[in-house]
């Protein structure tokens, strides 16, 4: 019986779904709602494609990083519209204005958040911001791959395991008319997992629109996760909370290879890699617009920079150490940790429910964020201050 590769290590990425020519492979979900490849024996004649697209099964081409900087789009309203400093939409808005192709996830359906191919510029608003879910692939590759045959350029945007799942599908042929960005990834739920978060929290509802890290007016963006309905705000779960936010900030039901994930290093297989660049910018100079976001960028290959230096008139950075990066994206040396009630997390979802499972896993996690906030609260009141400063540091001596 043929293996696509072991269970733990599968990211769900679909490669091996795309490189079936027999249909023979479907993905299906485990009791999370994790979808994994599947495949009909009868259907099978054993050509090893499936096999050949996964990256566990050949070792990712990594990079390692030519630049590191920090930035924001130049465009205000693509900066506060943006999860962080609206770089990927810049990127984004380069490669359409040139007659491109983007490929992103969309959460203008928070029940099916997914992949989508995009033309036009009035479309970008479809992929903007954190979804804080994973997102289905579909055949997606397989688009890929027509439009840059093509000879389209394509900008794919995704997780570190999606865009190695690309260039696995790609069976390492380069097309020097596809850009790769990824971004620095906590790790992901599965969608079953988020629509049980919804259908808990919302007895009816129409269509919703997943919108996350909501920016206050001069003040730094939250974690959150918000569901429109429409443009009226029909759920607003900011952390911490009792929410889905909370339990996916604090690692408690990612997909199992998230745990040690291949990724989370400084290496990348991406041509650019974005992330945030929150609570620092208060030991940034020489950016003037930072409070409204500002991405952290690293540029991994030539690819990248090309990229980055044709769209250099429509956003401001400045070169930045990547040893800072380090202080708020620690997955950039090291997956999250599994969470110790995961395993608990699991059985009680498989018997009492989302709900009732979420409570009774994420209560000391609670206790110990509420705790750290408050603490902070103490520290900043004590650095506004003065004496009191004073009398604190001689007290710590």
């Amino acid at each position: 019986m043929i293996e696509v590769c072991k269970k733990q290590e599968c990211v769900g990425c679909g490669a091996c779904l795309s490189a079936c020519n027999r249909n023979a492979i479907t993905m299906q979900p485990d009791s999370l709602g994790f979808l994994y490849p599947i495949i009909d024996q009868d259907k099978c004649v054993d050509c090893g494609l499936c096999t050949k697209s996964c990256f566990n099964n050949h070792k990712p081409v990594y990079n390692e990083p030519m630049q590191t900087c920090i930035g924001y789009a130049s465009d205000i309203n693509e900066q506060i519209s943006s999860t962080s400093g609206g770089i990927a939409s810049v990127l984004m808005r380069t490669v359409l204005s040139k007659g491109g192709i983007v490929y992103g996830c969309t959460g203008e359906n928070a029940r099916d958040v997914k992949h989508i191919r995009i033309e036009r510029l009035d479309e970008i608003v479809k992929l903007k911001g954190s979804k804080y879910v994973q997102s289905y692939m579909g055949s997606t590759y397989k688009t890929v791959v027509n439009d840059l045959k093509a000879d389209r350029t394509v900008l794919f945007i995704g997780t570190p395991c999606q865009v190695a799942g690309l260039k696995a599908y790609l069976k390492g042929k380069v097309f020097e008319n596809l850009f790769t960005i990824d971004f620095v990834c906590h790790g992901v739920p599965s969608q079953q997992i988020l629509n049980d978060a919804i259908d808990a929290e919302l007895s009816s509802y129409g269509d919703l629109r997943l919108v996350n890290r909501v920016k206050g007016e001069g003040k730094e963006s939250k974690y959150s996760l918000r569901l429109l309905e429409g443009e009226k705000v029909v759920y607003d779960d900011v952390y911490p909370s009792k929410g889905y936010i909370t339990g996916f900030l604090c690692g408690l039901y990612y997909r199992e290879n998230c745990y040690q994930c291949k990724f989370s290093k400084r290496e990348r297989v991406s041509d650019i890699t974005l992330g945030d660049f929150w609570d620092r910018q208060n030991i940034v100079h020489g950016l003037t617009n930072k409070k409204n976001g500002l991405s952290m960028i690293m540029v991994n290959t030539e690819s990248g920079k090309n990229l980055l230096a044709i769209s250099k008139d429509s956003f401001k950075s400045i070169a930045w150490s990547y040893d800072d990066f380090l202080i708020r994206n620690g997955q950039l040396k090291h997956p999250v940790k599994r969470h110790s009630n995961r395993d608990l997390f699991e059985k009680l979802y498989k018997s009492v429910g989302y709900n009732a499972a979420l409570t009774n896993t994420i209560y000391n996690d609670l206790r110990k964020i509420r705790k750290n906030i408050i603490l902070n609260k103490v520290v900043e009141l004590i650095n506004r201050i003065p004496i009191i400063n004073l009398l604190y540091i001689k007290y710590k001596r």
